[in-house]
């Protein structure tokens, strides 16, 4: 890993959240591959702003090969730091072998198998994978330690744990499950909160950002803020849904005073503005989902449900927080920049150390309160 150079490679890009996030980081994105052409029309839309040194690859991952990405590239394997990515983890159907399904371990069953497979023949120093927080028990855990075998089978040991983004920065309550891995015995750690929901707590944390705080840096004439348009029928429903209730006829509204709720790619059916009776613009959305506010969305805005291509809401609502993504890389560097390569020990001993000075703190806070 060349000083201020570490190369990442991104697979199952989508809009970009995650890479945009390791990149603000201090990562160089160096490769975009994602098959949905309207996400790859968004990737190009930014690429020059954000992804300079990137290529662009619009390509279904189980008929790429990696040699091709690095000869396109121009680069080596030996250029590769960190390979990232979210996987789909619909393709998992062992919970269905009982009746008939694929085996976990069909590699036409599961699209992580082909993010392993850049893995193992790049051999990059370090991955970054995420997905849905229900990953971790699915089929009561099998898959995840399916997953954790399969990696160390490569050469890697593997962190893995659920982060709130909210607790990171991002104006959003969004759970996602991250698998960390480091070539070698070496483990590297998540980052520390840097946020909490209470105000005023011992460990000296800002408080969870909010819906009004986030849109209050908006303004009409910003991309991709277009007004949802609704029948009155529809609108006077939307009116009768309280902010800060349970779930109501598949929708869902937050106070302003508070984070969101996690948005999906539904989000311009089930997301209800907090004061206005209305869906929330893609802008809007994408403020929640921590995008920089000129970052623009491409293809059609909204289509039914059932379609296959992603359009802008999907698009939005699928994506990592940038911010969240921000946080792992810049403590992925952080240790890699500190942690010598003979002293594997050194990166547990140094972050107790700070668990340690981190409880001190907390207990005197505490004792000057009493």
């Amino acid at each position: 890993m060349t000083k201020n150079r570490y190369n990442s490679i991104e697979l199952f890009a989508g809009a970009g959240g995650l890479a945009l996030g390791l990149e603000m980081a201090g990562f160089t994105t160096r490769a975009l591959v994602e098959i949905d052409k309207h996400c790859c029309e968004t990737l190009r839309a930014n690429r020059k702003n954000y992804f300079p040194k990137a290529k662009i690859f619009e390509r279904d991952i189980t008929e790429l090969d990696p040699s091709e990405i690095l000869k396109k590239c121009r680069m080596g394997k030996e250029a590769v730091t960190l390979i990232a990515g979210g996987p789909p983890c619909q393709g998992f159907s062992i919970a269905k072998t009982s009746k008939g399904g694929r085996h976990v371990d069909d590699p036409r069953n599961s699209l992580f198998l082909h993010f392993a497979r850049f893995v193992r023949e790049i051999k990059p120093p370090i991955f970054l994978m995420e997905n849905v927080p229900g990953l971790a028990n699915m089929e009561r855990g099998q898959v995840v330690e399916y997953i954790l075998k399969h990696f160390h089978d490569l050469g890697y040991s593997v962190n893995h744990k659920i982060l709130n983004a909210a607790d990171f920065g991002a104006p959003q309550l969004r759970k996602r499950i991250f698998l960390l891995g480091f070539r070698g015995e070496r483990m590297l750690r998540f980052p520390n909160p840097s946020h909490s929901p209470e105000r005023h707590n011992l460990l000296g944390l800002k408080p969870y950002r909010t819906i009004r705080e986030t849109f209050a840096e908006l303004t009409p004439d910003m991309p991709n803020q277009e007004m949802p348009k609704h029948t009155a029928k529809k609108r006077q429903r939307l009116a009768g849904i309280k902010a800060g209730s349970s779930w109501q006829g598949w929708h869902f509204r937050d106070t302003f005073d508070r984070p969101s709720r996690t948005i999906t790619g539904h989000c311009r059916d089930d997301w209800v503005h907090p004061v206005e009776h209305r869906a929330g613009t893609v802008r809007e959305m994408a403020a929640l989902q921590t995008y920089p506010h000129d970052y623009v969305f491409k293809g059609p805005i909204m289509a039914l449900n059932y379609v296959k291509f992603n359009f802008q809401y999907r698009q939005v609502g699928n994506s990592v927080p940038a911010i969240l993504a921000k946080a792992i890389g810049e403590s992925i560097i952080r240790q890699v920049q500190k942690v010598p390569k003979s002293d594997p020990k050194h990166a547990e001993q140094a972050s107790s150390r700070i668990e340690v000075a981190q409880l001190v703190r907390t207990e005197q806070a505490r004792l000057s309160i009493a």
